[in-house]
């Protein structure tokens, strides 16, 4: 088995700023995307539209009206959805060929994660809480059932994914591909659904070393490598500290996908459903 973090939502490069906090629980923003056919103001977070959230938070740049780029899609409350509807994500270009050389398929986990910073609705405005630093926070998950390219073939056999951005064009991405969610969290051994999104932000959920920046991490112990396959992207040794009880991880500036093999690393089982089982209570 393995597992990839898999860096996804907003940022100073896709949207400008975070993803918010509201009163802790995890609002991921989807990226900007000329050529979606799925418009902010259709999605909803708790019931209502996040236009405004999208709109205020990133000061104007990012109107209500502008496409965005919905994946991974985890949420079925986020659009109206067509009978059959199943989690999705999908991946293409250099990242796409990382986790194909990983030989990433079914069983394997993918925990994503983003920036994250608390906001406010003050004075009918979303903000920023000024004081509240920007984190690195894992914010939902999908254990692959199925891998599959993407083309014009694939969205006639699954007509309930009709918009997803990765089918809405399918030859505008190279090595486009989608992973499709298992029923169940049967890797773990967890009753709970095969991908999904975490409510609430909790240590557990929370990557970045307090006190530090995003590019910072503070990991268990176990994950410095001592002579096994690091994470990807992450084998210099110069970019591990042992601090003791755990290890601080300098983070790479760029990349999507980062793979583990558990096989190597069978205490990140253990971690695994320590995450679940905190984010449930």
């Amino acid at each position: 088995m393995k597992l990839v973090l898999s860096r996804k939502g907003f940022d100073s490069a896709h949207g400008g700023c975070p993803s918010p906090i509201l009163d802790r629980r995890l609002c991921s923003l989807p990226i900007p995307d000329k050529e979606s056919p799925t418009p902010y103001e259709k999605i909803s977070f708790d019931g209502v539209s996040i236009a405004q959230i999208v709109q205020d938070l990133t000061r104007g740049r990012v109107r209500c009206g502008d496409g965005a780029h919905l994946d991974p899609d985890l949420r079925s409350d986020a659009l109206p959805r067509a009978a059959g509807w199943h989690p999705i994500f999908g991946q293409a270009a250099a990242a796409q060929s990382h986790l194909a050389k990983q030989a990433i398929g079914p069983g394997d986990l993918f925990l994503f994660f983003g920036g994250f910073r608390r906001a406010e609705h003050v004075g009918g405005r979303f903000r920023f809480v000024p004081s509240a630093p920007k984190l690195h926070v894992i914010f939902g998950w999908l254990q692959i059932g199925r891998v599959a390219r993407a083309t014009t073939g694939l969205l006639a056999e699954i007509r309930w994914a009709n918009g997803h951005p990765h089918l809405a064009a399918p030859d505008r991405y190279k090595n486009n591909t989608l992973y499709f969610a298992s029923d169940r969290l049967t890797s773990l051994g967890i009753n709970a659904s095969g991908a999904g999104t975490f409510d609430r932000i909790r240590p557990e959920l929370t990557l970045t070393e307090t006190g530090s920046n995003c590019s910072k991490w503070r990991l268990p112990r176990w994950f410095e490598p001592r002579g096994r396959p690091a994470l990807t992207y992450h084998a210099e040794p110069g970019r591990w500290t042992d601090c003791g009880t755990s290890m601080r991880l300098r983070t790479v500036g760029r990349g999507q996908e980062f793979v583990l093999d558990l096989d190597k690393y069978p205490e990140a089982r253990g971690w695994l459903q320590s995450i679940f089982r905190a984010a449930n209570r």
